[in-house]
């Protein structure tokens, strides 16, 4: 989860605080320790903000973010999900849509 890398930053050698954070982002303290505690989703512009302030990539930021959702979903979701029967083999379907976005 983004929290936990996030984490990760704080508590390192260089010992990041919340607030020096919080400032150097211009959010407050309390979005910052709510990522932290991941009880806030990283949006594309928190994304922006985290990887100009910690030197990442919004990218980075996003990717675990959707690896989070996509994992509460499948735990959500769960026999629901198996039960639903694919109407084209994944690998067809996801070429056609690269295809398009491509």
């Amino acid at each position: 989860m983004p929290g936990e890398i996030l984490r990760e930053f704080l508590v390192s050698e260089n010992r990041i605080t919340q607030d020096a954070l919080a400032e150097s982002m211009g959010v407050s303290r309390v979005t910052v320790n709510q990522l932290v505690n991941n009880h806030q989703a990283v949006t594309p512009e928190m994304a922006l903000r985290l990887a100009r302030a910690l030197g990442t990539t919004p990218e980075l930021w996003l990717t675990l973010q959707l690896k989070a959702d996509l994992d509460v979903a499948r735990r959500t979701l769960g026999s629901q999900l198996a039960a639903i029967k694919p109407l084209r083999p994944p690998s067809d379907a996801q070429a056609a849509l690269l295809d398009k976005v491509g």
